[in-house]
């Protein structure tokens, strides 16, 4: 039986003291009590989605992971250029790897928070759950950004590096998209081989400016990039003059063809008789 894995995140603002965007107010008592009180032994408060429990545990009203622990802290809110301080609600999920896809894909990436003022007839504020939403109610939540290598960090990079290739219409690499592709790597191995530093014997340190004209040759990149420059221009000349000779081509068997066409009898059809007097219309009076 295979068993459920979690991740753990960072503590992310959940919600933070004052008026919310749907006209409810969340005090500094509150925040206080949640944080304080919460204990997932004697509740534990669970993501949903947008909060909406499924009963079957399909997607994609399912759970997708649970409320760790609750700590306060202050944050500063930006409220129409007036920097206000306020209390603010942190925590920290176990997260389900059905969270971090959906994450991943730019989904449901705000927290709202779920909140019984009375917990259990006792008096004080306890996190039921936290929804994950697009439209948060408490200001300043915190975007949610789950990480499946490193929890709690943010990666920019994709999983599979793009390859640059030209095609024509056909989805083969063109032979300018080729030439294009090898005077490139040409100019990069160029690039390489002038500016990377090949061993020396150890030197006297020498002052650091001197060091930066000695290593860059700025003439020498002009020049690289000025290759470069011309092999892409050869490139898509090259490649605009074989398209503009095709269709060249195509024009001139379009005007045959259409020649051909009009002066071709449509099958079942009558030779026009001459008009040359000698035939006369007959008609019935």
């Amino acid at each position: 039986m295979s068993t459920m894995k979690f991740k753990r995140t960072k503590a992310y603002c959940l919600a933070t003291a004052g008026s919310t965007v749907d006209g409810r107010v969340i005090d500094d008592k509150m925040l206080d009590e949640m944080a304080k009180s919460y204990d997932p032994k004697t509740y534990a408060a669970r993501l949903n989605i947008e909060h909406i429990r499924g009963v079957t545990g399909d997607a994609p009203f399912r759970s997708y992971g649970d409320v760790v622990s609750l700590s306060v802290g202050q944050v500063q809110v930006n409220l129409n250029g007036q920097i206000e301080t306020r209390k603010a609600l942190f925590g920290d999920f176990d997260v389900l790897e059905d969270a971090i896809k959906l994450n991943s894909q730019g989904q449901k990436l705000y927290p709202s928070v779920e909140i019984e003022p009375n917990f259990g007839g006792k008096g004080f504020a306890y996190l039921m759950g936290v929804a994950l939403t697009d439209s948060p109610a408490a200001i300043a939540t915190e975007r949610l950004q789950f990480n499946r290598a490193a929890p709690g960090s943010i990666v920019l990079n994709g999983e599979t590096p793009l390859a640059l290739e030209l095609a024509d219409e056909k989805g083969t690499t063109t032979e300018a998209g080729q030439g294009f592709l090898s005077g490139l790597q040409g100019i990069l191995d160029g690039f390489a081989a002038k500016f990377t530093s090949k061993p020396t014997d150890p030197k006297p340190a020498e002052p650091a400016q001197q060091q930066v004209a000695q290593g860059f040759d700025m003439q020498a990149f002009s020049a690289l990039f000025t290759g470069f420059a011309k092999t892409v221009e050869g490139a898509l000349q090259s490649q605009a003059a074989a398209q503009r000779e095709e269709m060249d081509q195509l024009a001139l068997k379009f005007a045959a063809l259409d020649k051909r066409v009009e002066s071709t009898p449509a099958p079942g059809q009558q030779q026009r008789p001459q008009a040359n007097g000698s035939n006369f219309a007959r008609t019935d009076c």
